[in-house]
């Protein structure tokens, strides 16, 4: 199979157009007609069918598009792994983080494992969890951490760290739960957010209607909370120096610890220099804080029990 004309193909399927995979390729149409043709005369099998008014693959076009996706995955990231090098003379690993663990936790993992291994370069990349997936594969981002999600993809490791607690909390001025209809919800629309949200209103027996979405990050919605604009359901993790401070204040911490995160990295990556260690690290480390759930419900004010 000529690789060249796989990459036609390719580009081609990912288009759904030959006149915009021509454009891609700096190639006229009629050149990329006849490089897929020769490719199909090749395999002896029909892969794009000719009588459809639109782009529309056969079972074998599918199937070969799938698999070329994935020779092209990784011929992209050889050519960035060698872009690196060539860049900085040597390995660099790229670790990638969701916004609400690489605001609120990386750096501190960063610094402490810094401190550990301070030959290791690195990079980092705070992105959406469906931005991470595509520069996993890409290669663009070697490691990335993230909340639990179904992942099925044969390529991929994925390793899941300790669990964490969600807590809800307030500034440190307020005192009681019938408080709380004073202020404004700060909520993120999120599947783990509305499970703990709905918890909380049967436990408090009232609906919390007086909301405000947040569409930005965790460290907004804390800076909202200082100043007395709301209260929110967040990670422990992300809140445990400011209630330690006392900036902020636990209104409530869910008795049962179920979340995770997930360490997400390409397989075939897991020798490459500085990966197998700071997966190693992440794995050990004390996303809450070194505090138990017993010192965890210390913190919460008695009028809340």
């Amino acid at each position: 199979m000529d690789i060249h004309h796989l990459k036609i193909f390719f580009e081609a399927c990912r288009e759904k157009s030959f006149t915009k995979a021509a454009k891609k390729l700096y190639i006229s149409q009629s050149a990329v007609s006849i490089q897929i043709k020769k490719l199909e005369t090749k395999l002896d099998i029909q892969l794009i069918e000719r009588n459809s008014k639109n782009f529309k693959l056969t079972f074998a076009g599918k199937e070969l598009y799938r698999m070329s996706k994935d020779v092209f995955d990784k011929i992209l990231r050889m050519e960035t792994e060698m872009q690196r090098i060539a860049y900085y003379g040597k390995g660099k690993i790229s670790i990638g983080a969701t916004h609400n663990i690489g605001e609120p936790v990386l750096p501190k993992i960063m610094v402490e494992f810094k401190k550990k291994y301070p030959e290791i370069e690195f990079d980092l990349y705070i992105k959406n969890r469906e931005s991470l997936m595509r520069h996993l594969k890409e290669g663009t981002v070697d490691v990335a951490l993230m909340e639990e999600y179904f992942i099925e993809d044969k390529e991929l490791k994925i390793i899941e760290t300790e669990e964490y607690p969600f807590v809800v909390v307030a500034g440190a001025q307020i005192s009681d739960y019938e408080e709380l209809k004073n202020l404004k919800l700060l909520k993120r629309d999120t599947i783990l957010t509305n499970k703990y949200l709905d918890l909380f209103e049967k436990i408090i027996g009232f609906n919390l209607e007086n909301r405000i979405v947040i569409n930005g990050s965790i460290e907004t919605m804390k800076n909202m909370i200082k100043n007395g604009l709301g209260f929110a359901v967040l990670p422990y993790y992300s809140v445990y120096e400011e209630i330690l401070r006392g900036t902020l204040k636990i209104v409530h911490s869910f008795e049962k610890w179920e979340e995770k995160f997930q360490i997400v990295y390409i397989k075939e990556n897991s020798e490459k220099e500085g990966i197998e260690k700071f997966v190693n690290f992440v794995k050990d480390y004390k996303i809450n804080g070194n505090y138990s759930d017993e010192k965890i419900n210390d913190l919460i004010f008695k009028n809340f029990e």
